[in-house]
């Protein structure tokens, strides 16, 4: 009777709800993301939950959910048709009729609008740490921010990365004084304050030859993240540097 589009502590806080009231609920969202979803360090900020991971915390909510009764389906919906009843809720793979939706998207990440950030999304240019960080295990990365996400982000990715270069904007962090602190004194992480990404430098991963008859000579190559353009904000100085990812962390 109830479709909740949306997998994060909103969507499946409406679920055990709905579920405890009889209503049957379909959750309907991808088994992967949501903010929470991608938060690989602790829980801090939430009281009773301590020592915990943002994947723990939607795994038991999912495992409350269910136990009340509510089903899953890990799916996008991709359609909404609300001028009849029941509604419908269309997924790339089903349709589902329903007498009430919840929609519990959430927000979307934040971007820094510069010369070759949307080219390389996927090719060293990512709003998720947690999601994307193992790939550049051993390697030179930037965090853009100074929020808390950021700092997170921050050292999340020291963990594997051979080092990771936070680059903000003014000359202190918005984030809590715990999360700042830790980055500020971890060994591996530098800061660069008073500081912006001009531009994101990308290099080919491959190019297109005519000895295969499979490539299509008139795609362009794929890019991937070389470096980056770093702008003093006083000075206007630019410099560059060479890097292997960029983790835009910037709010949503």
């Amino acid at each position: 009777r109830v479709t909740i589009i949306g997998g994060g502590p909103a969507g499946l806080s409406a679920a055990i709800y709905a579920a405890r009231a009889g209503l049957k609920p379909v959750v309907v969202a991808p088994p992967m993301g949501g903010q929470l979803q991608g938060k690989g360090v602790d829980v801090e900020n939430y009281p009773g939950l301590f020592n915990v991971t943002g994947p723990a915390v939607v795994s038991l909510m999912r495992q409350q959910a269910i136990a009340y009764g509510a089903t899953f389906e890990a799916d996008v919906v991709v359609g909404i048709d609300a001028s009849e009843r029941p509604m419908k809720v269309k997924t790339n793979s089903s349709l589902i009729e329903t007498h009430s939706i919840v929609v519990a998207t959430g927000a979307e990440s934040n971007w820094l609008n510069v010369k070759g950030e949307y080219e390389m999304r996927g090719g060293g240019v990512s709003s998720c740490a947690t999601c994307d960080g193992h790939i550049y295990r051993g390697k030179h990365v930037l965090v853009v921010g100074g929020g808390d996400t950021a700092m997170e982000d921050a050292l999340v990715l020291a963990r594997t990365s051979e080092s990771v270069t936070v680059i903000h904007r003014r000359d202190t962090f918005r984030a809590s004084k715990v999360l700042a602190q830790r980055v500020s004194e971890h060994p591996s992480i530098s800061i660069k304050w008073n500081t912006v990404v001009s531009e994101i430098l990308g290099k080919s991963l491959s190019s297109p030859t005519s000895d295969s008859e499979n490539v299509d000579l008139d795609a362009p190559a794929e890019m991937v993240v070389s470096g980056a353009v770093l702008k003093d904000v006083y000075t206007g100085e630019e410099t560059k540097v060479d890097v292997d990812a960029v983790f835009v962390a910037i709010g949503h």
